[in-house]
């Protein structure tokens, strides 16, 4: 049954935010490491998000819904946690390296492994034509590598590391979260991250106390567009659209960081690095599209 059109349109547009948010949220990333490492920005930005997100959940009456969690859930966010520290870390260390617009290009091989482990772990089968998406993705990846700067092919590598941590996050969030309330595991995932993030910065020397004014504006812009709104967004609009719409219109995302990083940064990726993103982007379309019209018949 098709969406009415005033749902569409909800759904569009929460799609829409949640991917500008993610694409600003890149820019704030890389504006704020250009003071404080890495490990300092993830330990502040996912503490700022959880805060948010009991503000969220204070205002709309979903306090007590929010906090209270069983042992076994509470291990399984924790173990969520672990892995997507590794792949955020991966992921903002690329973006320190690199353009934000071309990192937000790469990203998008996330959905290339959550293919993978989906074939492995819970059995589902690609469509032939799914290869023909695929087979774009890798194209891409070879003209953005092409004659490559150190910089970017270590930010290749990062990214695929990042990408392939998320995907296996993603299967194992996909067959255990339908008992977890989207805030509950924002809040919890993003206090066991913060947390990982701050001892290991302490444990190797490398987390900042950061005081001054203007980078904790930064950082409070990242908490609230990366795990706060970017998440939510998606979220909100799977309520009213269904979840191919929202991920074909998600990867719309470099784009707003491409448009974020020339308005407030000033730079742009080369225009070798714009092809590969394209053809990467419209690889991700395909699958999406054939998945769509798969879940269809």
């Amino acid at each position: 049954m098709t969406a009415p059109k005033t749902d569409r349109l909800r759904g569009d547009l929460w799609a829409v935010v949640s991917a500008s948010a993610t694409g600003g949220g890149f820019i704030a990333a890389k504006a704020a490491m250009e003071s404080i490492t890495t490990l300092t920005f993830n330990a502040y930005m996912f503490f700022i998000g959880s805060v948010i997100i009991l503000i969220d959940a204070s205002i709309s009456g979903k306090l007590r819904e929010t906090l209270v969690v069983t042992r076994r859930q509470l291990f399984f966010l924790f173990i969520i946690a672990v892995i997507f520290c590794g792949s955020t870390f991966c992921l903002f260390t690329a973006i320190s390296l690199s353009e934000p617009a071309t990192v937000s290009f790469l990203s998008r091989l996330e959905l290339i492994f959550i293919i993978l482990f989906a074939m492995i772990f819970l059995k589902e089968r690609i469509n032939p034509a799914e290869s023909i998406g695929l087979l774009l993705v890798i194209a891409g990846i070879i003209v953005m590598r092409y004659g490559a700067s150190v910089e970017l092919s270590k930010a290749v590598a990062l990214v695929t590391g990042a990408s392939v941590l998320f995907g296996a996050a993603e299967v194992l969030i996909k067959s255990q979260i339908r008992w977890i309330n989207y805030r509950t595991f924002i809040f919890y995932r993003g206090i066991f991250m913060s947390a990982i993030f701050l001892i290991v910065g302490l444990v190797f020397d490398r987390i900042t106390w950061v005081t001054d004014g203007k980078l904790l504006l930064i950082l409070v812009a990242a908490g609230f567009f990366l795990p706060y709104l970017g998440r939510l967004g998606y979220i909100k609009a799977m309520k009213y659209i269904n979840i191919s719409r929202a991920s074909i219109i998600n990867q719309s995302q470099p784009f707003f960081a491409a448009a974020a990083a020339l308005a407030i940064l000033g730079t742009f990726p080369p225009m070798k690095e714009i092809v590969g993103g394209l053809l990467i982007v419209a690889g991700v379309i395909t699958i999406k599209l054939i998945e769509k019209r798969r879940a269809l018949t």
